[in-house]
């Protein structure tokens, strides 16, 4: 699914979401296509204890905590020093 159509699905929701298709450009990541893999109500917090145990899980997989009240996706990059990548 694509975020505008996840959006209309899960209306005013926090989910984790898995990125399928990403790749990164101009220090944006730009996402195809995404899998809804958990729903929450009204806290982050437990959005973010799901989202934790998948990422330890497996590191490899790309996982994002967002809210559907967001209108685009606007995830940046950070390097290896955690600083923000502007290109």
């Amino acid at each position: 699914m694509n975020w505008q159509e996840i959006r209309e699905k899960y209306p005013h929701r926090w989910l984790v979401v898995e990125a399928y298709n990403a790749y990164t450009e101009k220090g944006k990541r730009v996402i195809n296509h995404l899998e809804v893999v958990g729903v929450f109500e009204d806290d982050w917090k437990p959005a973010w204890e799901h989202y934790k145990r998948l990422h330890h899980a497996d590191k490899w997989r790309e996982y994002y905590v967002l809210h559907t009240d967001r209108e685009e996706l606007d995830i940046g990059v950070l390097d290896e020093f955690r600083r923000v990548v502007k290109e």
